[in-house]
């Protein structure tokens, strides 16, 4: 066993050195939606109708929101393949892995309607936005001009959140701070469209902590290019 692992150790290390490595530069815009937890894994919504109940001491609250959240994120990063002397490639160049770092931002809206007996009691607006930092890491299964691909990202995110809350009572606001780390998971397509030029199809979920032990998750679909420099 420990010469096998040895012998192992000593491929991937002649692999790495004899690896092509090419840098890139990229950007993606993308498009989706979130779900917002609290207290752990409680929906928001579900959130203001248990909080309704509680303050009424009445059954049959309904809650219903629509969202919408947008991002914009460029990036660099590093192509590496595998020498072929090992069968980690073929003539094609199937298999490729990427490193690459991620500065974006994002806002999301949410407008919601809480109902007692189809009346509605509570107007809400839920808006977020956030800066944040990833560092991902990709595979790359190339056939022909088209590459799909898998994904693992980790970083920093800088979030606001606001709140609003109308009824017939008035208008209620709160505001807070959503700074932490986030996690990514990517899948999608790239296009070879030239030596230089690689277009991105994909779509990637995030998970966001909240300071309020919830958490958002992001749901986006993105396109976007990446430029061999």
């Amino acid at each position: 066993m420990k010469k096998f692992i040895v012998i192992f150790g000593l491929v991937f290390i002649t692999g790495a050195a004899h690896a092509k490595l090419e840098s890139y530069a990229g950007f993606k815009m993308g498009a989706g939606n979130a779900t917002i937890y609290v207290d752990g894994d409680r929906k928001i919504g579900d959130w203001f109708v248990d909080v309704s109940e509680q303050n009424t001491g009445v059954t049959g609250f309904e809650y219903g929101d629509s969202g919408f959240l947008w991002e914009i994120s460029p990036a660099i990063g590093i192509d590496w393949t595998p020498d072929n002397q090992y069968g980690m490639r073929n003539k094609y160049h199937w298999f490729h892995m990427r490193g690459e770092i991620e500065v974006g931002y994002n806002h999301y809206h949410q407008d919601g309607k809480l109902k007692y007996n189809y009346e509605i009691t509570d107007i809400t607006a839920i808006d977020f936005s956030q800066i944040f930092l990833l560092a991902n890491g990709y595979a790359d299964f190339r056939i022909e001009q088209f590459a799909p691909y898998i994904g693992f990202g980790v970083g920093y995110s800088f979030g606001t959140s606001e709140i609003t809350i109308t009824n017939a009572y008035g208008e209620f606001n709160a505001s807070e701070n959503d700074n932490g780390m986030i996690y990514a998971l990517h899948l999608g397509v790239g296009y070879k469209y030239s030596d230089i030029t690689t277009f991105d199809l994909g779509a990637r979920r995030v998970y966001v902590p909240t300071t309020d032990d919830g958490k958002y998750v992001f749901d986006t679909v993105r396109i976007g290019a990446r430029f061999r420099i």
